[in-house]
């Protein structure tokens, strides 16, 4: 990830070097906000964003179309609220006729990164200082789910006695660098000449029949125009 932040580091600095005496109409942001998973079902019930953020450049074709590039990467860290519903030790105290239980689940961190093409659409009948517009793209996902440990440690009454019993689960995670395609709707808000703040709420889609993933970021930014 150090390296990908550095190449498109290198690239805005070219790209503000040679354009900002110009006016070209490149166009440089920053975002971050919070991303829902969606799918695999392990991913979006028992996974939850740690932090994240996306770097962006892009160029206007015309005064409502501008096609760009983004680099996003997000981290994310179990959601024991998740684990919780989803292994229901009352249940299973109910169920098997154990006396106690405990689970603690515990994972490494999860990670998406991806590197995309985009094209912003806006109306240009809404082009004024609050404008709304289209989104979609496309690009490479590199996805990471870790495996998740579940060891139950449990008690039962046995002829007055309390045996231990102890029993290990594992939830299977898995890696994949797939084509992916997103979608979405923004809001640009125009504060000076040169720079503007945005909302974005995008609905990102592994194309692929692995892990089949699915997430929706919801971010906000600040965009700054060479």
């Amino acid at each position: 990830m150090k390296q990908f932040t550095k190449w498109f580091t290198c690239l805005l600095t070219v790209l503000m070097t040679g354009n900002a005496q110009e006016n070209s109409g490149f166009e440089v942001s920053v975002s971050s906000g919070y991303v829902i998973p969606s799918s695999p079902m392990s991913f979006a019930n028992y996974w939850k964003m740690q932090y994240g953020g996306a770097l962006g450049a892009g160029i206007a074709l015309t005064p409502s179309i501008t096609i760009g590039g983004a680099f996003e990467y997000y981290q994310f860290t179990l959601d024991n609220n998740g684990i919780n519903k989803g292994f229901d030790t009352k249940y299973m105290r109910d169920i098997w006729v154990f006396n106690d239980v405990a689970l603690k689940p515990s994972a490494n961190t999860s990670t998406v990164m991806t590197l995309a093409a985009q094209m912003r659409i806006a109306p240009p009948e809404l082009s004024g200082s609050l404008s709304p517009y289209f989104l979609t793209g496309a690009g490479v996902m590199f996805f990471s789910l870790s495996e998740i440990s579940l060891p139950v440690k449990s008690t039962i009454l046995v002829g007055g006695s309390t045996v231990a019993m102890s029993a290990q689960q594992r939830i299977i995670g898995g890696d994949e660098t797939i084509p992916f395609a997103q979608f979405g709707l923004g809001m640009n808000y125009r504060l000076t000449e040169f720079f503007n703040v945005f909302i974005e709420a995008r609905y990102t889609r592994g194309l692929n029949k692995g892990l089949g993933t699915t997430y929706l970021p919801l971010t906000a930014g600040i965009k700054y125009l060479l």
